[in-house]
C-alpha cells in the first residue's frame, strides 16, 4: 500500500522530475536514467539532497524519522544506482540483485529490510575510516583487523542493524589498497 508518493520539485532537486515515495518503515526511490544522471552531476551534494528529500517526505507523512542513518542510505542509493562501486562487499545472491539494476530502491529500517546490515557496515567503515587510523596507540598502525574492530565497537551499540566485521574488512582493505570506487569515496 503507497501512503506517499512524490515527485521531487525543482527547488529540492534538479530540474527534473524524480519519483520517490513512503510506506511504513520505507523510502521508495524509482532507480532509472534520470536517477543516475543527477547523481551523477555531484554524487556527494545530489545524493544527499536524495536523502533529505525522502527523510524530509517521511516526516512530513508519518511524523517521525525513519530509522536509517544518511550514510547507510547513501550507500544504499549509490550501490543500487551504481551496482559496481559495492558489488565486492556484498554475499553473491544480493549482488546478482543489485547487478541486474532494480527498478526501486527500497531503503528500509532494519526491523523490515534484511539487508540494512550491508548498508550500515560499508557506511559506518567509509564514515569512520580517518577518524580510526588518525587516532593511533603510542606511535603504531592499527592492522586492518583493529580497525574493523574500533569502528565496529563505536557503532554497535547505535547502529540500527547489525554490523558485519566482514563486510566492514573488505572494505577496510579496499581503502588500504586504494581500491574502493572512488564514487564512495566522494559521497563522504
Amino acid at each position: 500500500m503507497i501512503t506517499s508518493f512524490s515527485k521531487a520539485s525543482a527547488a529540492t532537486l534538479p530540474p527534473e522530475t524524480i519519483d520517490y515515495w513512503v510506506t511504513p518503515k520505507v523510502v521508495h526511490i524509482k532507480n532509472d536514467d534520470l536517477l543516475k544522471s543527477y547523481l551523477s552531476l555531484d554524487y556527494k551534494n545530489h545524493t544527499k539532497q536524495m536523502v533529505y528529500a525522502s527523510k524530509d517526505r517521511y516526516r512530513s507523512n508519518y511524523d517521525t524519522d525513519i530509522s536509517i542513518s544518511d550514510k547507510s542510505m547513501s550507500i544504499e542509493i549509490i550501490g543500487h544506482v551504481f551496482p559496481d562501486t559495492v558489488a565486492n562487499y556484498l554475499p553473491g545472491w544480493l549482488a546478482s540483485i543489485i547487478q541486474n539494476h532494480t527498478a526501486i530502491i527500497d531503503s528500509g529500517e532494519a526491523s523490515v529490510d534484511r539487508d540494512r546490515w550491508i548498508w550500515d557496515s560499508i557506511a559506518f567503515v567509509l564514515g569512520d575510516y580517518n577518524k580510526v587510523v588518525l587516532e593511533t596507540r603510542n606511535g603504531k598502525e592499527k592492522t586492518n583487523q583493529e580497525i574493523v574492530d574500533a569502528i565496529y565497537n563505536q557503532n554497535r551499540m547505535t547502529a540500527p542493524s547489525k554490523l558485519d566485521k566482514d563486510v566492514m574488512l573488505k572494505v577496510v582493505e579496499d581503502i588500504q589498497n586504494n581500491n574502493v570506487n572512488p564514487i564512495l569515496l566522494k559521497i563522504f
